[in-house]
């Protein structure tokens, strides 16, 4: 029930009082919002967040990276398995410029940064991207975005980025992502960050 008063005599704005209960969900969910605050090799976000309640996810991201010179990826889980594979094509594009990396059998599902991410205080990696088709088994798993970074002499860069699977792997249905950079072997790549995930109704 919707009641409306007026104030005589005033110029006051209408006001409204709602009675009952409002029911209905959001087109877009905040499903995961967490800080990374000490070193680790990579951070996943796992079918507890990506699953079958969404087809389509906002990925926001940002990254310092533990040593300097350093180029940050993605690959995808697959019924709980990180995919490793050269199953995925991905493309990323530095904005300052025609250069670009690109590959139609790569083992990364999407690469973040053109030149390589500094680690100084205020460098790092900003994300933004767009997960799409995790359930779908005609349509294969896909994400674009663009990214902000500093490089290693802490001047800004931006780039798009792309990155799907083949379609031969069409239809993986996709329950996660993970965020790794590239270091030493067997080294912690992210010092710090955080990660959002946001579920979109589609």
């Amino acid at each position: 029930a919707l009641t409306k008063t007026r104030s005589r005599g005033l110029n006051l704005a209408d006001t409204f009082a709602f009675t009952g209960t409002v029911s209905g969900t959001s087109d877009m969910n905040l499903l995961l919002n967490t800080t990374i605050s000490s070193p680790i090799a990579e951070y996943d976000i796992t079918s507890t967040y990506i699953n079958s309640s969404y087809n389509a996810y906002i990925v926001q991201a940002e990254f310092l990276p533990v040593v300097d010179g350093v180029y940050f990826y993605s690959q995808v889980f697959v019924g709980g398995t990180i995919q490793t594979g050269s199953i995925y094509g991905r493309e990323m594009g530095a904005m300052s410029s025609s250069s670009y990396f690109n590959s139609n059998s790569a083992t990364e599902f999407v690469l973040y940064n053109y030149s390589t991410v500094g680690n100084s205080t205020g460098e790092g990696i900003t994300i933004n991207a767009n997960l799409q088709n995790v359930n779908s088994t005609t349509r294969p798993c896909a994400i674009t975005g663009t990214s902000t970074y500093f490089n290693t002499s802490g001047l800004p860069n931006n780039a798009f980025v792309g990155g799907t699977l083949l379609p031969a792997n069409r239809a993986d249905v996709v329950n996660g992502l993970r965020f790794y950079g590239s270091a030493e072997s067997g080294g912690n790549t992210i010092a710090s960050g955080t990660v959002k995930l946001y579920g979109l109704r589609t």
